[in-house]
């Protein structure tokens, strides 16, 4: 293991040293951006980056641009409409070299009204196909020639839209609420635009099915981690997440939109699931909604279990709470029948039980815990029964008897981030994790990592891994970027409350390196802080696309002073968790100013 960290230090040394020795017989400028020689873009901010060698002075025509030690440099550009030209020089003693690029600057065109008697487009909001049922509005825009007469389906009329509300003319919106009876199967929506001589129609490129309501679908879930979406927003890592959940669960499908299907989980609240996460039920079925039996709560050595008796599989949600240490799981299409929950002696974890009906249709189980951390649960079927499976705390908060999980972001075929100086982020992050590895080991703690070497190795794959191993904490470490450079910092990220007392203490000892504070970042949605069976952190350590962050990260030295301030981080957790961290109240002064004992 030594010669492997070793290794992967030397490496990161090379492309550190690279910048210096980088041909020293001659000097060189290589941008990042802009990567053409004419550049045209629609913002007047613009920053150039890129790196020459390190100790040269670099100038932007007159002004003198900062060089970091790694040769790396950022400038902001002042950019006016039109071409604007520039010169980049580096002198490095007597070698001199220019550069000389152009950024035009064009102003993002004003939508123009359409013209002559056309119609530009139209479409379905959102513009994917869609299965909709009674009670669903259809909403359409279409843009075409101003001042018509415009409509959709069979003769429902659109009204324009003033320009001043979306900047240009000729933009006109229909909506009509589907009605018990409506009939269409996989089709286009069809629109007219017409004045006192012309017609032209157009039709949608996305495909409407009206479901007519009259019978229940329902779907199994099913594949690697299903989950439940709570809308159809998305972002760099998927839409926001309601919960991951357990196969055979059924489904009442209420709708389609695009590759997502529409999820009735109570009568207010709906969500979304993945095509490829649902297997459509052929036949009639009933809609997924159960009476609740009696309950159990017992415990084994490792964990305790909550039973709750149920005729089908029903979706439910789950979320935490801190003060009181609380776990919340909604079941949908519950109602209560329960008048007995048996709580055996053999409970280490569960303190407190209870349910509310909270709707009609949704039943709100309670579990209050006897610690101030949660250790990790999981919730699942066993038949009909559900099961919450709350993980025993740590017998010992000394990192010599836990086992902490490390992974080491991206790998193989997938490098992550490119810093300027072109050095990868999965080779950096491989280093940390080796070197958090030998400082836990140096504390006699077990770690397990999802690799050691520059492999490949998806999401999925680590997180059943990571979940067979079992460890009372993980930690994943990252490198970030952003596209502007002067973006710094260290960042620390969970998803569920419960695990922000472990990302707290840890991006606090980072800030004190001299780290900017980048956040605390929750309700994360990066894929190894969804699991709720363990504590889990994202560190970002820094963002490579930031000379700055970029210098420090590539010296071995300061990234040990980062894993030693993870550990540092990963302790004040700790000791925060154990029972004499907790101080006793100060002493009674009496009157006369003795002091009495604090009993206890």
């Amino acid at each position: 293991m030594k010669l492997l960290i070793l290794f992967i230090s030397i490496a990161l040394c090379f492309v550190l040293n690279a910048v210096n020795a980088q041909d020293q017989a001659h000097n060189f400028i290589r941008l990042v951006n802009p990567v053409k020689e004419t550049t045209v873009v629609n913002s007047p901010k613009f920053y150039i980056t890129g790196q020459t060698t390190a100790g040269a002075q670099l100038m932007l025509d007159t002004l003198p641009v900062k060089v970091y030690t790694t040769g790396t440099f950022a400038q902001p550009l002042s950019l006016n409409e039109g071409n604007n030209t520039f010169k980049l020089t580096s002198i490095l003693q007597t070698d001199t070299l220019v550069k000389t690029f152009t950024v035009t600057y064009n102003k993002p065109l004003q939508a123009q009204p359409t013209r002559g008697f056309a119609i530009e487009y139209v479409k379905t909001i959102p513009a994917i196909n869609q299965w909709l049922q009674p009670g669903d509005r259809l909403q359409v825009v279409m843009k075409a020639t101003p001042n018509m007469r415009a409509s959709f389906l069979k003769g429902i009329e659109m009204t324009e839209v003033d320009s001043a509300e979306v900047g240009v003319s000729g933009i006109y919106r229909g909506e009509y609420l589907i009605k018990q009876g409506d009939t269409l199967a996989e089709a286009p929506i069809q629109f007219r635009l017409s004045d006192n001589k012309n017609i032209l129609h157009a039709e949608t490129a996305s495909k409407l099915t009206i479901l007519s309501g009259e019978r229940t679908i329902i779907g199994l879930t099913t594949g690697d981690r299903p989950y439940l979406d709570y809308g159809l927003g998305t972002d760099r890592l998927g839409g926001a997440k309601l919960v991951y959940i357990d196969t055979l669960v059924q489904l009442n499908i209420t709708g389609k939109f695009g590759d997502s299907y529409r999820v009735k989980l109570a009568a207010d609240q709906q969500a979304y699931v993945p095509k490829q996460n649902v297997v459509l039920l052929s036949g009639v079925h009933f809609a997924p909604v159960s009476l609740t039996g009696n309950w159990t709560a017992s415990g084994d050595d490792q964990y305790d279990y909550l039973s709750i008796g149920l005729d089908k599989k029903l979706p439910y949600s789950s979320s935490t709470l801190l003060n009181p240490n609380r776990i919340v799981i909604n079941i949908y299409g519950a109602t209560s029948n329960t008048n007995w929950i048996i709580q055996k002696q053999s409970l280490k974890e569960i303190k407190n039980t209870w349910y509310e009906q909270v709707s009609k249709d949704v039943l709100q189980v309670n579990i209050d815990l006897q610690h101030a951390q949660l250790w990790g649960y999981d919730i699942y079927y066993r038949g009909s029964i559900l099961i919450i499976k709350i993980k025993h705390q740590p017998e010992s908060f000394s990192l010599a008897k836990l086992t902490i999980g490390i992974d080491a972001g991206h790998g193989g075929s997938n490098p992550g981030a490119d810093g300027l100086t072109g050095v990868l982020e999965k080779n950096i992050t491989l280093a940390m994790a080796l070197k958090l590895k030998a400082e836990l080991e140096k504390a006699g703690t077990k770690v397990v990592m999802t690799r050691t070497t520059d492999s490949s190795f998806n999401n999925s794959a680590r997180i059943r891994y990571m979940k067979a191993q079992n460890p009372d904490l993980l930690v994943s470490i990252h490198c970030n970027s952003a596209d502007n450079p002067t973006v710094q910092g260290n960042s620390t990220y969970y998803k569920h409350l419960a695990f922000r007392p472990l990302s707290q203490p840890i991006h606090d000892e980072i800030i004190k390196m001299g780290m900017a504070d980048y956040g605390n970042i929750g309700s994360f949605n990066f894929v190894f802080n969804t699991p709720t069976e363990y504590p889990n952190v994202l560190v970002e350590t820094a963002f490579l696309s930031n000379p700055e962050d970029e210098e420090k990260i590539l010296q071995d030295n300061f990234q040990q002073k980062m894993v030693e301030a993870i550990v540092k981080g990963i302790k004040n957790f700790l000791q925060a968790q154990a029972p004499d961290s907790i101080q006793p109240p100060p002493p009674i002064e009496e009157p006369s100013g003795k002091k009495k004992k604090h009993l206890g």
